[in-house]
């Protein structure tokens, strides 16, 4: 199995030294250190990938025989608002933060 050496790291990029099992050199590795925009942006990508499947369950409340709760309609108003924050903060390009999405 390969092990690595840390050589740098400047916040952006790490780079390695690779040895093989019997400590010799094999080459170097690099990994990219995901910025705290490009972290975001994948937390609000999945919570709205699951902001489908809670929106199509909600609208399956609705029947010809039954509606949703008082608590359902206000519960299902808060995720609205918050998908609405995701999806504003990801078309402007505002991925500082996940607050309130």
């Amino acid at each position: 199995m390969n092990t690595r050496e840390l050589i740098s790291d400047d916040g952006r990029v790490r780079r390695f030294r690779v040895y093989n099992d019997a400590g010799e050199r094999v080459g170097t590795d690099e990994e990219t250190v995901p910025t705290s925009e490009v972290v975001n942006t994948a937390t609000l990508r999945s919570r709205l990938l699951q902001a489908l499947a809670a929106n199509a369950a909600y609208q399956a409340l609705f029947t010809p025989t039954n509606t949703p709760t008082a608590a359902q309609t206000t519960a299902q108003t808060r995720r609205n608002a918050q998908q609405n924050s995701a999806l504003i903060r990801l078309m402007l390009e505002q991925l500082d933060t996940t607050d309130g999405t």
